[in-house]
């Protein structure tokens, strides 16, 4: 009899780094057989290529089999051959942009278990700001068996009453690639090493930035403001566009000489070796902060728009704070890691990476045999 198989599918470039992880834990740690499937929209999606290369570098490194998959129906085909197990996405709900995920968890046969996996700590249908509220609504579902959220149910307070029953609290896919942030020969080019350079994440195509108002154009005024006073004084500063928005490469927004563009994705990106990490409201917050960096969000002038899920974060508005900000913490980086170790604590997410290690593995290991996990919250096993 064939063993059961984990498969892993691929819909928005962002997915690859928040799969990642569990792709190698379920192939070399747990020894299951493991399969991705990638859709033809991700196919589109991924016009420079870089995702691809990375899901075939993944592949190589894990056995892993590669699939393309045009729709539910052959999704389905391919499921069916297999002798079960479990499918795990990183995309999916009712909402438009995960239809296709959505449809084959609908369509998937009995003999599989499907798994969605909170991407973000702001994500539909586990916790969103004001402006997801008004773009999807409140009433966002999943076609999963199980969803993987980063916190207890009390604090994910976009998740549905029909859905609470599905939640197993695992915390972040992060945590699991944290020795893999470094990797060799992608140094940055600089007038100063990255211990004194900043990084800038730019989140402009959000809805959070768009819908109640025009503030990506404010947040470009302001990073070109921040890029001069940093120019006057021989420094540069290190920008990374969103990994699905991509929005200052794909509309070509001229950047100052001293902005150095670090495009890598995520796990390949050692934020712990920069001075410090601006970004506008973004799940990278959560990742600079775990990386053990100074840490501000930025907020725009008016008010308008929604940073509530990130206070207790150091937050900035126009280039003087930056500039600010940026001078402090280059000095006195433990004012800020404090300050940063209460946003965290009253998270209240699982930070230990063992423990968030036997989580995963406990649901993966238990979900591809259909037994029951007993990981549901911190307290247990």
């Amino acid at each position: 009899m064939n063993p059961p198989s984990i498969v892993f599918i691929v819909n928005l470039l962002q997915d690859v780094a928040v799969l990642r992880p569990l792709v190698f834990m379920a192939a070399r740690d747990l020894g299951l057989d493991t399969k991705i499937f990638v859709t033809a929209a991700f196919d589109k999606r991924d016009r420079s290529n870089v995702w691809h290369n990375e899901l075939q570098q993944i592949a190589r490194e894990t056995g892993a089999a590669l699939s393309l998959i045009e729709d539910e129906a052959q999704a389905f085909m391919q499921l069916q051959y297999l002798a079960g197990g479990a499918l795990l996405a990183a995309s999916e709900s009712n909402l438009a942009g995960h239809r296709i995920v959505h449809d084959i968890f609908r369509t998937k046969p009995d003999s599989f278990v499907a798994i969605t996996l909170q991407h973000g700590l702001e994500c539909v249908g586990f916790l969103q700001s004001r402006d997801h509220d008004r773009a999807h609504g409140r009433a966002v579902t999943f076609a999963a068996d199980i969803v993987c959220g980063w916190l207890e149910a009390e604090k994910l307070t976009a998740l549905a009453p029909s859905q609470r029953g599905k939640l197993v609290t695992t915390g972040p896919t992060t945590l699991l690639q944290q020795a893999s942030r470094e990797e060799p020969g992608r140094k940055e080019s600089g007038q100063r090493g990255q211990g004194q350079r900043g990084i800038v994440c730019e989140n402009l195509h959000s809805i959070r930035l768009n819908l109640a108002g025009d503030f990506g154009t404010d947040f470009v005024a302001t990073f070109n403001k921040f890029c001069s006073a940093l120019a006057s004084q021989g420094d540069d500063v290190t920008l990374r566009p969103h990994p699905g928005g991509q929005y200052v490469l794909k509309h070509n927004t001229t950047v100052a000489s001293n902005v150095v563009i670090n495009n890598h994705p995520i796990y390949k990106v050692n934020l712990s070796r920069y001075a410090y990490g601006i970004s506008a409201p973004s799940s990278v917050l959560v990742d600079m902060v775990l990386a053990g960096i100074p840490t501000a969000v930025w907020r725009e002038g008016t008010g308008r728009m929604d940073a509530d899920n990130y206070t207790g974060l150091t937050q900035v508005t126009d280039e003087h704070d930056w500039i600010a900000f940026a001078e402090e913490a280059r000095s006195h980086p433990e004012r800020y890691v404090e300050k940063q170790t209460d946003f965290l604590q009253h998270l209240c997410m699982p930070l230990d990476p063992g423990d968030v290690y036997r989580r995963y593995a406990e649901l993966l290991w238990c979900a591809a045999r259909r037994t029951l996990p007993t990981i549901a919250s911190p307290g247990r096993g």
